[in-house]
């Protein structure tokens, strides 16, 4: 996995690096991948919100597979696909495996620019931590390189 240029820039790209795979699951039952799996933390859950009020971080699985499918289709016109992070989807730990499934096709389509964590917490503190009181927040995606940068310091 290539992480963002910046954080080897900032001198974290090991520590990040050591942080997700600190731990790790797999998506589903019988997924063929491993996700890292986050644990909450106070600076973590900070940027997270961050991202929602700026606007860099997109909810729902339908929104999701929309933008990145207009994303893929503009790098790929541009020929300018990178296997680097730059989008990061982070899943709660209460979804079916159906949606675990969907999500795995996306990422396998969207090559290693996306990268899948699940945190562990349940979709509706998911959607307080947003802001949304009580309503149920299953997936989202950092969409923005700043928002992603600090979300994967703040594992450290």
């Amino acid at each position: 996995m290539k992480l963002p240029k910046q954080l080897a820039k900032d001198g974290v790209e090991a520590d990040v690096r050591a942080a997700l795979e600190k731990k790790s699951i797999e998506l589903y039952g019988d997924s063929q991948i491993r996700i890292p799996l986050l644990e909450l933390n106070a600076e973590l859950r900070k940027h997270i919100f961050y991202a929602q009020s700026l606007g860099e971080l997109l909810i729902g699985h339908e929104a999701i597979e929309k933008a990145l499918a207009n994303e893929l289709r503009g790098l790929q016109k541009s020929n300018n696909h990178s296997d680097r992070v730059s989008r990061l989807l982070i899943v709660t730990n209460d979804g079916a495996p159906r949606l675990y499934r969907r999500l795995e096709c996306l990422q396998k389509k969207q090559g290693g620019r996306l990268m899948i964590c699940r945190m562990d917490v349940d979709s509706v503190f998911m959607g307080n931590i947003l802001g949304l009181k009580d309503k149920q927040v299953k997936v989202v995606l950092l969409n923005r390189k700043r928002s992603l940068i600090n979300v994967f310091k703040s594992l450290l």
